[in-house]
C-alpha cells in the first residue's frame, strides 16, 4: 500500500492580495468616526493592537499571510454598527472570496448600499402607499408579485439592486466608481445598445 504523503497547505498570498486586503483595514482602523470605539476600553485597544501585529507579521512572511489574515478577520469580525453604536464605518473584511473591483468602486457601492437602505426603510415606513403597491418580481418563482413583508425586506431589495446596477455601470465603462452625493458623472449607453429596464426602473411616457 502506497505511503501518504502529506502534501504542506500552501498559506501564501501574493503581494496585491495582501496588500488589497489590509488596505481595507487600515482605512477602518484610521477612520475618523471609529476613533472614540477604538479607544473605548481595553479590550478593544487589545485587538487592534493584535490586528496591527498580524499586518506587520504578514508584510514580513508572505508564505503564512492566510492563516494571519484569518486571525486578524476573527479580530474584526464582530465591529459593526449593528453590535457597537460607536462605530461610523464597519468592519469591511469579510470571509469568502475577494471582489475583483478595484478598492474605491468596492467601498463607494457600499456606500451606495448602505444609504438607498437607510433611504428606503425610511420611504416604506412614512408612505403607506408603498407597503401596498410594493410587490417582488416577477422573475422571483417563488414569491414573484408578492408584498415585501417589511421595510428591512423592501430596502435590501431596492439596496442591492441599486448596488448591482452601478456595479454593472463601473464593469461597462459607464461610470469612474466614485461616489459623491453632490453628483456622479455617468455617460450614455452606446447608441446601438438596447438595454431592458431593471426591475422597478421603467422608462416614463411623456405624456404619463
Amino acid at each position: 500500500m502506497p505511503k501518504k504523503t502529506n502534501e504542506a497547505k500552501d498559506l501564501s498570498m501574493t503581494d496585491e492580495a495582501w496588500n488589497n486586503r489590509v488596505a481595507d483595514v487600515e482605512t477602518f482602523l484610521s477612520h475618523p468616526d471609529n476613533q472614540t470605539f477604538l479607544s473605548s476600553d481595553e479590550t478593544i485597544e487589545d485587538g487592534v493592537e493584535l490586528i496591527r501585529m498580524n499586518i506587520r507579521r504578514g508584510n514580513r512572511n508572505a508564505a503564512k499571510r492566510k492563516t494571519f489574515w484569518k486571525q486578524i478577520l476573527d479580530e474584526g469580525r464582530e465591529w459593526k454598527n449593528e453590535n457597537y453604536e460607536t462605530i461610523g464605518y464597519d468592519w469591511p473584511a469579510r470571509v469568502g472570496k475577494e471582489s475583483n473591483l478595484p478598492q474605491h468602486v468596492q467601498a463607494s457601492t457600499r456606500q451606495i448600499y448602505d444609504l438607498t437602505y437607510d433611504a428606503a426603510v425610511d420611504y416604506w415606513n412614512n408612505n403607506p402607499i408603498i407597503q401596498v403597491v410594493s410587490i417582488r418580481s416577477g422573475r422571483n418563482k417563488e414569491e414573484g408579485g408578492q408584498p415585501y413583508p417589511d421595510a428591512e425586506e423592501y430596502a435590501k431589495g431596492k439596496a442591492f439592486a441599486m448596488k448591482q446596477r452601478f456595479v454593472k455601470l463601473f464593469n461597462d465603462g459607464r461610470w469612474d466608481g466614485n461616489f459623491s452625493l453632490d453628483g456622479m458623472t455617468i455617460s450614455l449607453p452606446p447608441a446601438d445598445e438596447n438595454e431592458t429596464a431593471t426591475d422597478g426602473e421603467e422608462d416614463v411616457p411623456s405624456d404619463a
